[in-house]
């Protein structure tokens, strides 16, 4: 797999175009050119325009390219050829019993979600936390190694990342709105960053699966479209993303001009998913989902157990 940096272009509106040898983008009157052997990964948020040629570029190069709607929800992916030499490798994956690979998805994401609660406790106060809610979840982990079902080791690991979701909730400022996790559309700006922020780490798994010759639909734990990087995403949301995002949220940074609700929508302006890609780019670790992916791969080769690395 091609090792580098990635390329993220936010916002509406920007033309991406390339020569043999620069990623050319002009946004807003402002043009910045990048050397194409420095991209490893082009990550598209919305609506922009790019020249089929440069598609053609940088897929030659090897540049894996990611798309997304504007406020983060994936779209698909677009791969250099040599990406799709996966019979082996998928053939392993749809092959093994994925109770245990389900399981320790799960147990990784309730233990990191209460790991990150009780971080949270110590920062702004026990009193984020009501009575026997530590407890409660703590009992939900302990509760895993008595399921037997796929289905129930779904239903307790999403039962404990919207109990995390309303805890966090309580320590936002009121004002933005924000009670719960939504689906689309987000009608709040915590709800908005947090999504953008989850694109780009679906968009960076999805490089790390699809360069892996892991198909991406076929998870252990999930089901659908990119099931898989659900897995293993939801394993790592709090470390990479949502600490940062919670932050800036409670930062002076954040600007409540940032962003605008229309129709019950909120919708991010430019300067703000400027400061989130910077702030994402870096907490969103590559090599560490990398070896996140490798140890995967190696376990359903035999060669290892499959764990959540820390």
């Amino acid at each position: 797999m091609k090792t580098g940096n990635w390329k993220i272009v936010g916002g509406f509106g920007a033309h991406i175009k390339s020569n043999r040898t620069e990623l050319i983008i002009q946004h807003k009157g402002i043009i910045k050119e990048t050397p194409i052997n420095e991209i490893s990964h082009l990550v598209i948020f919305g609506g922009h325009n790019i020249q089929t040629s440069t598609i053609t570029t940088l897929i030659k190069e090897g540049v894996f390219i990611s798309f997304c709607e504007s406020d983060g929800e994936p779209v698909g992916y677009m791969a250099p050829y040599d990406y799709s030499s996966f019979r082996e490798i998928q053939e392993l994956q749809k092959s093994v019993a994925p109770y245990s690979y389900a399981f320790t998805c799960a147990l990784g994401s309730i233990r990191t979600r209460i790991l990150t609660i009780e971080k949270y406790a110590e920062i702004f106060g026990p009193d984020i936390i009501y009575s026997g809610e530590l407890d409660l979840l703590s009992g939900y982990s302990k509760e895993l190694e008595n399921m037997v079902r796929i289905e129930e080791l779904r239903r307790i690991e999403k039962l404990v990342r919207d109990m995390y979701y309303e805890i966090i909730s309580r320590f936002i400022d009121p004002s933005l709105h924000f009670k719960r996790r939504t689906v689309r559309p987000y009608s709040d700006p915590v709800n908005a960053i947090l999504s953008f922020g989850y694109g780009m780490l679906s968009s960076a798994f999805t490089r790390a699966v699809v360069g892996g010759y892991l198909d991406p639909s076929a998870g252990f734990l999930n089901r659908g479209n990119q099931a898989l990087v659900q897995d293993l995403i939801n394993c790592w949301k709090c470390e990479m993303i949502d600490k940062a995002a919670i932050e800036f949220i409670r930062s002076d940074d954040f600007n409540v001009k940032g962003y605008e609700i229309s129709h019950g929508r909120c919708i991010l302006k430019e300067d703000i998913i400027q400061q989130l890609i910077t702030i994402f780019s870096s907490t969103i670790n590559p090599d560490l989902i990398d070896s996140q992916v490798e140890n995967l791969i190696q376990a359903l080769k035999g060669e290892s157990q499959f764990s959540i690395l820390r």
